[in-house]
């Protein structure tokens, strides 16, 4: 319905202007008693300026009396202006007022015959005059502390509603503003309200889609359980919290600090509960990514540490505490100077920390110190600063490797090959002086080659055993039956007798080629010519000490048995001479073939130290 029909019905209506005019009425006299109000509770004048007024409102009312109503009404006329001092200016101004009345009163009267005397109506008139006024002012005082009050009760109602509206927009605010999930419930754990922040947080678009559903629905497995339980307490009176993954209305799993505790009205009792939900999904992940760390860092046998800015440590795992000898130490007063040698702590502080400053990174080689010997330690060091959540760099870490082994392993192998190129040397100059006496007594090439290449065979069975060694030594079992065995089976025609020696290398490779020309004269010419002859090979061991004294003796012999007659030659070849010369040569013995006419028989003779590194026990 319009303006306009509505103010028709007004003026149409019955008794509408008697309405219009009452309403009317109504706002002036709420107006009029604002504005009286207001002055009343205005800045009290001060003591002079309430008595001036109230003397010449008293005085202009006496000489309008005298103007216009001389012989009429000699008393009431003040009473309206008396009343109105008393109501503004308060009541000692009013009594003020009073008083002056009575007397202008009295004054008027004395001018009327009889003149100078007040008759006694007269007196008792002004008597009840006086009274009557006074005890107006009294009213009136009163009415003007009460309206005093009830202005200041309204103006306190108001400051009281614009506090409670700005506190509600407060909250309001905060609860918009608020990232947690904020909720209501009821007794019976069904939600009643969600803050707008709790609403965007869960994703929910829509409230009034879920308002009086049960709130553990939303949890499953154990979170449903915690959060039964958090209503068990809460309904007894008692706060609790727990921490559960739950999802969101779209899907979205997220993890949660949830405290809930009940609503306590002012008498005490409650009929409602809080419930206050904080997403923890990137702490969560962050604290599983710190763990995760941790046990990386625990497990691995690499020293990981770290250190604050100012060079001190505040962390370092089992392996690094092993490697240099701290095992339960505080690490409170260490420094990262602590833990290097004298001499490579300037490089440290001179250059790698430097470097991880300004390249974020420094990967090389040091040297850590033992703190309980004192023993260096070669390691490969990878520096990197550590930073914060917020990526602020907090300090120094290190992700170092024990290179210990490694050096050894290096030293060795340069060690190892150094011996290789010494023993090559000397295998070349044995290759070459087989070939030249090869080539020098040979009688036609066909058969200098045959021979150089069954000789250099010879030298690669040898050398196949030293490089087991490692080129340190061969053991003679092994060489002896490598050596023979291409000429036949070994514990058949071809039996091996004597104790485990482990021979020097240099000796090996002149052994080798001297069974060699045995086995292969045998092979040609003695006993392993036939099918029915064989050979013995034996050593052993004489002398004091059972090897061990300086007078130990090693003795090879070579005994062939079951061949053709054997007589000597009657031209020495390379064979013979390379037995007999090079054996003595290397092994600095004796060495001799005897052509005797039932199988040759081969024997060296030598001190053991000069051919054997170890004599092992059978």
């Amino acid at each position: 319905m319009g303006a306009d029909t509505r103010d028709t019905c007004v003026r149409t209506g019955p008794g509408s202007a008697f309405l219009v005019s009452r309403t009317r009425e109504d706002t002036r006299l709420r107006s009029l008693l604002d504005r009286l109000r207001t002055a009343l509770v205005a800045r009290r004048p001060s003591f002079p300026v309430r008595y001036g007024v109230a003397t010449l409102a008293v005085g202009a009312i006496a000489l309008l009396r005298w103007a216009l109503f001389a012989e009429f009404a000699p008393w009431f006329l003040f009473t309206p202006g008396v009343v109105v001092v008393a109501l503004l200016l308060g009541g000692g101004a009013g009594l003020w007022a009073t008083g002056l009345a009575t007397a202008c009163a009295g004054i008027v009267l004395l001018a009327v015959p009889p003149l100078g005397a007040l008759s006694l109506i007269q007196v008792v008139a002004s008597t009840i005059f006086a009274a009557t006024t006074a005890g107006l002012v009294g009213v009136v005082v009163a009415l003007r502390h009460a309206l005093i009050e009830a202005e200041a009760s309204r103006a306190a109602l108001a400051r009281s509603a614009a506090a409670a509206e700005e506190r509600e927009a407060f909250v309001t605010s905060v609860l918009a503003s608020s990232t947690d999930c904020i909720k209501v419930l009821d007794l019976d754990g069904r939600l009643t309200f969600m803050s707008e922040g709790g609403q965007q947080v869960m994703e929910v678009s829509d409230f009034n889609a879920i308002r009086g559903c049960p709130w553990p629905d939303f949890w499953t497995g154990q979170g449903h359980q915690e959060a039964v339980a958090a209503l068990t307490e809460a309904r007894a009176g008692r706060a609790r919290s727990f921490v559960g993954r739950a999802c969101t209305m779209r899907g979205t799993s997220k993890w949660w600090h949830v405290a809930v505790s009940p609503i306590r009205n002012p008498d005490g009792t409650f009929d409602r509960i809080l419930s206050v939900s904080r997403d923890i999904t990137a702490l969560r992940e962050s604290e599983e990514e710190r763990d995760r760390f941790v046990r990386l860092a625990e497990t691995s046998t690499d020293f990981i540490g770290m250190a604050q800015t100012d060079g001190r440590i505040f962390y370092l795992n089992d392996a690094a505490r092993r490697m240099v000898g701290l095992d339960g130490t505080d690490l409170t007063a260490l420094t990262i100077a602590d833990f290097f040698p004298p001499e490579q702590v300037a490089t440290v502080a001179g250059e790698v920390l430097p470097a991880v400053d300004r390249d974020g990174h420094w990967s090389g080689e040091l040297t850590l110190r033992h703190f309980r010997t004192g023993a260096l330690i070669p390691v490969l060091s990878s520096l990197f600063p550590v930073t914060d959540s917020e990526g602020a760099i907090v300090g120094t870490g290190t992700v170092t490797r024990d290179f210990r082994a490694r050096k050894a392993a290096e030293e060795e192998l340069r060690l190892l090959n150094g011996e290789l190129a010494h023993r090559l040397k000397n295998v070349l100059a044995v290759v070459q002086s087989v070939t030249r006496q090869t080539l020098r007594n040979a009688s036609d090439l066909g058969r200098a080659s045959e021979d150089l290449s069954a000789r250099l065979v010879a030298l690669g069975t040898a050398t196949d055993v030293l490089t087991n060694a490692s080129w340190r030594s061969a053991d003679l079992r092994e060489l002896t039956a490598r050596s023979l065995a291409p000429h036949g089976e070994i514990g058949t025609r071809i039996r091996l007798d004597g104790p485990d020696l482990t021979l020097q290398p240099q000796v090996a490779v002149a052994l080798a080629l001297a069974l060699h020309e045995l086995a292969t004269n045998a092979a040609k010419y003695g006993s392993l010519s036939n099918d029915a002859g064989r050979v013995e090979v034996s050593w052993q061991v004489q002398g004091e000490g059972n090897g061990e004294g300086a007078e130990a003796r090693f003795r090879l012999e070579w005994r062939e048995q079951g061949g053709p007659p054997v007589a000597p030659p009657t031209r020495r070849g390379f064979g013979s001479t390379l037995i007999e010369r090079s054996l003595r040569s290397y092994f600095g013995g004796t060495a001799g073939i005897d052509y005797r006419p039932d199988g040759l028989v081969f024997v060296m003779d030598a001190r053991l130290s000069d051919a054997a590194l170890v004599r092992d026990e059978a």
